[in-house]
């Protein structure tokens, strides 16, 4: 195999890659919306991952917890990216969507707790 082919792809792949970070979010969400352009999503990601994860943290205190908001967080975004509005900052939206997941996300563990802490307390004690 020559080297030229090879080398076509690679260039073709850096100009796509490129491509992501020129477009304005806006066009990143239109694309993914309109497309599942996967890209786009990915390039969503990388450019608002790090408001994201720092949101889910400090809500939750708990990496894995925050783990799981973050990709709750993303997954909204997939679901419901067709309904971001022209005008919207996409950071601002996604930093709502993050902080009310996570909330969620808080609440619920409470909960769960203290479901659990009532149920340990009511357990029959055995007669020896």
């Amino acid at each position: 195999m020559t080297r030229e082919p090879l080398n076509t792809v690679v260039r073709h792949l850096q100009r796509l890659a490129s491509a992501g970070a020129e477009r304005s979010d806006q066009q990143l969400v239109q694309a993914f919306a309109a497309d599942r352009d996967e890209a786009s999503f990915t390039e969503l990601v990388r450019r608002h991952g790090q408001l994201v994860w720092g949101v889910c943290v400090h809500v939750l205190r708990n990496r894995h917890d925050a783990e799981d908001a973050f990709q709750a967080a993303f997954l909204v975004l997939a679901r419901k990216a067709a309904a971001i509005r022209q005008g919207d900052s996409v950071a601002s939206w996604l930093f709502g969507v993050a902080r009310r997941t996570a909330l969620k996300a808080r609440t619920g563990l409470a909960r769960r707790r203290n479901h659990e802490s009532r149920a340990v307390c009511r357990a029959p004690r055995r007669r020896p």
